[in-house]
């Protein structure tokens, strides 16, 4: 009963974390926005990346998603540094190319889509989301023991696209493009090999309140010569083996110092000190267990130096980390970790997040934290030009 408590109160705050971005900010009614309703048919394939799916796989995977986009034009919003990207929330569903085995998923996320061409009607876009996954037929000791993709009911989500989008009449748009989809638990549950799907798409949207785009001037995000540190520990519960159903908690703290390019760029370094739960037995394989050896916490400790970026989306930021181990109490599988995550400002300083920390692209724990922000120096910025559409 703990266990699903402790689950409900995880999800309700992910889910908190991930939609606040998106709801109706204070002020927002005084720029000009674009809101649409958008429903998407997506055909493709399984990617079968272990030899175990090449075997079982024998359907496609079919599917659609339900977005609702919003776009906005005001002077002083953030978007228009970025030429108009579209924000949402999309509701996703999938079959995973055998039904009986991987069962279907579904993903609630919010996701930006970024500009890369517009000319007349048409225009080009790249996707970029993160969420929270759900599979309906996870692995399960004597019944479903082919299923060595997903190891829980609850997944992380992740998803790229390429779109391009023809608008027929005021308030009509088509919509066609090709996307990878990206479901595990980030060892959360063992087994998670994680399952990837890649598909076309088409879709029609509908404008609910269209805006005319002759109004519009472009901005450039103004330089800045900010600085600050950000300081952020995070938690996570990992299993470290299939063989072991133990799960260990996960957790790192992490300084990083960040120079800001411009109003919506940013770059730093820093330090981590991470606690990987159970990581001997993640590393060790079932022959070479010795079941007298005693592993403490001490062994669960790594130190790093990493090297990342943020894309600063107004009160909510894109973060990708890559770091190097210096100091490995247990051997690490791989000389290089990531990390991948959203940050979302709560009040002033402070700040929530929500990541997938990675052994190279082996995902070790979902991690869940907070961050304080302590800025170095005052923002200095070079206005941006402007330019009429």
């Amino acid at each position: 009963m703990q266990s699903v408590k402790g689950h409900i109160t995880f999800c309700g705050a992910l889910l908190f974390l991930l939609l606040l971005p998106w709801l109706p900010a204070r002020g927002a009614g005084r720029d000009s926005t674009r809101l649409a309703v958008e429903a998407r048919f997506h055909h493709g394939f399984v990617v079968p990346h272990h030899t175990s799916m090449t075997y079982l796989l024998n359907d496609y995977a079919r599917g659609g998603e339900l977005n609702l986009l919003r776009q906005r034009f005001g002077s002083d919003c953030w978007e228009n540094y970025l030429r108009r990207p579209e924000t949402g929330l999309g509701l996703w569903y999938s079959t995973f190319g055998r039904s009986d085995i991987y069962g279907e998923g579904w993903a609630l996320y919010p996701f930006i889509n970024f500009h890369i061409l517009e000319t007349g009607p048409l225009q080009l876009r790249y996707r970029v989301a993160l969420g929270l996954g759900y599979a309906n037929k996870p692995f399960k000791v004597g019944e479903n023991t082919y299923n060595t993709v997903f190891g829980s009911h609850l997944n992380a989500y992740v998803g790229f696209g390429l779109q391009a989008t023809y608008r027929l009449h005021r308030h009509w748009r088509l919509s066609t493009g090709a996307s990878l989809n990206h479901m595990s638990n980030g060892s959360s549950r063992k087994p998670n090999n994680g399952i990837n799907t890649v598909a076309w798409n088409m879709g029609l949207s509908y404008d609910l309140q269209p805006f005319s785009h002759e109004q519009w001037q472009r901005s450039k995000a103004p330089r800045s010569a900010h600085r600050e540190w950000v300081f952020s520990a995070s938690m996570g519960r990992n299993q470290a083996a299939a063989y072991n159903p133990t799960r260990y908690w996960s957790g790192s703290i992490t300084a990083t110092h960040l120079w800001y390019r411009t109003s919506t760029r940013a770059y730093g370094v820093g330090l981590d000190l991470l606690k990987f739960g159970g990581a001997p037995l993640a590393s060790m394989n079932f022959q070479d267990l010795d079941v007298d050896q005693h592993f403490s916490s001490s062994d669960e400790i790594y130190a790093g130096i990493l090297a990342g970026m943020e894309s600063l989306l107004g009160t909510t930021a894109l973060y990708i980390n890559l770091g190097t181990y210096l100091y490995q109490a247990t051997p690490a599988r791989q000389p290089v970790y990531a990390r991948l995550g959203v940050r979302q400002k709560l009040y002033q300083n402070w700040h929530g997040h929500f990541g997938i920390k990675a052994n190279f692209f082996t995902a070790e724990f979902i991690e869940f934290g907070l961050a304080y922000r302590l800025p170095r120096s005052r923002d200095k910025v070079s206005p941006g030009k402007k330019k009429k559409l």
